[in-house]
């Protein structure tokens, strides 16, 4: 299974976007410092507290700075640790070559904002003891900015902040996008787990179902070509209306088996070219028990059909596990009960559907008391029990009163309200 995918944030940045964010925001920091320090050397110790005036190259070597620091907080984003190590290395060289001067007090500020940008995003998408080594750098950058100028505690204090600052607050991202990145994949796993526990549930449906549907079918099969072997040299008429149900009940189940399996493929696009003979005949409904009750006459079992009560439609799942309920109960007195006649009775009340098959033949006891049978029935039954629990029915199954062998079923009406409502 692929990964389910994450839905769109309106309103958020690309990460395209943020380069051109940081790279506006650079240049207008450099070009703001570059205007600052060059009209702090053209009048040069503005307040009269004994600054030096800056030599050519001082003034040089703090604008290349600029430039320098500038670019890599613009690009910080595509090379976070080398952006960080090439903004502390200019950092070295303002201090080291005009530290004491005022040029140097107004690019360090420019400077200490890069910095901060810079420990930030290691912080938040670097490793943690990257983090803290840029931290480290950081605060010796701050450091050295301070002993070297003039208004020591002040650009000590406030580099420290800065980087500080930043570092705390690209650690709170990191942990916030771990703590989504836990959570997302915790989703997923879930999603995953219910998926496989729907996908188990499927197949086990649609494993009862292609069981009701062979089994019923080759139950037909068998009879009419034992049938049609007896008499075909004695009579080839009768042995040709045999092949006829056996070509009949074939396509039939051919037809509901191709739909089972086009759901296990997955079903084709609406308005989609499926081709010839590719339509699939509907789930079988309870107004489908007489060409059940014909079918299994041509199994060798004359069945009499039974409804009563006010007959009406019912949700599909509640009308498609009745057909089946009775469809296997029929295949079992066709292939265990060793008789010919079998009675379905359909009884709708008012909050309940009573399903009764019975038949005089010989059968296995088997008794199923709330969708759970016990007992030796194979398959057949334990299916039904498995229909009649879905809906949390009752199921009693075994000899009848007047001997033979009796399946009753139970399906509550509220149940399935509640399906039809969810």
């Amino acid at each position: 299974m692929s990964d389910i995918p994450r839905p769109p944030v309106t309103g958020r940045l690309r990460p395209g976007h943020w380069v051109l964010v940081d790279l506006a925001v650079s240049l207008a920091l450099t070009v703001l410092t570059w205007l600052r320090v060059l009209d702090a050397y053209r009048v040069f110790d503005p307040h009269h507290r004994g600054y030096a005036e800056p030599t050519t190259a001082e003034l040089v070597t703090v604008l290349g700075c600029v430039v320098v620091v500038g670019a890599a907080a613009g690009l910080r984003r595509l090379a976070p640790v080398a952006a960080a190590g090439v903004v502390f290395a200019a950092w070295v060289v303002v201090v080291a070559v005009a530290g004491r001067l005022t040029i140097a007090n107004l690019a360090g500020f420019q400077v200490v904002l890069a910095a901060a940008m810079t420990v930030y995003l290691v912080a938040a998408v670097g490793a943690p003891r990257v983090g803290a080594a840029a931290l480290a750098f950081g605060l010796v950058g701050a450091g050295l900015s301070g002993f070297g100028s003039r208004e020591l505690w002040n650009n000590l204090v406030f580099a420290a902040l800065a980087v500080v600052t930043a570092w705390a607050l690209g650690s709170a991202a990191a942990r916030y996008r771990a703590y989504g990145a836990e959570l997302r994949r915790h989703q997923l796993d879930l999603a995953r787990a219910e998926l496989a526990e729907e996908l188990a549930e499927e197949r086990i449906r649609l494993a009862r179902e292609l069981h009701d549907v062979i089994a019923h079918s080759m139950s037909v099969v068998n009879v009419q070509a034992g049938y049609g072997r007896f008499v075909i040299g004695r009579d080839p008429a009768k042995a040709e209306q045999a092949l006829e149900a056996i070509q009949a009940v074939s396509r039939d189940a051919m037809v509901e088996m191709r739909g089972l399996l086009t759901v296990l493929r997955g079903a084709p696009a609406e308005g989609a070219d499926r081709g010839a003979g590719a339509e699939f005949a509907p789930a079988p409904r309870l107004a489908d028990l007489e060409r059940l009750v014909a079918s299994s006459a041509e199994a060798g079992v004359r069945v009499e059909l039974r409804v009563g009560g006010r007959v009406r439609p019912l949700s599909d799942g509640v009308e498609l596990s009745a057909f089946r309920i009775v469809q296997e109960a029929l295949t079992n007195v066709a292939r265990h009960a060793r008789t010919d006649s079998a009675r379905v009775d359909v009884a709708y009340e008012d909050d309940r559907l009573v399903l009764e098959v019975t038949d005089p033949g010989c059968g296995t006891p088997v008794v199923a008391t709330g969708g759970i049978a016990t007992g030796s029935g194979g398959h057949g039954l334990a299916g039904i029990a498995e229909r009649v629990g879905l809906y949390r029915g009752r199921l009693e199954a075994g000899p009848g009163p007047d001997g033979g062998f009796r399946v009753r079923a139970v399906l509550p009406l509220a149940e399935a309200a509640v399906e039809v409502a969810s």
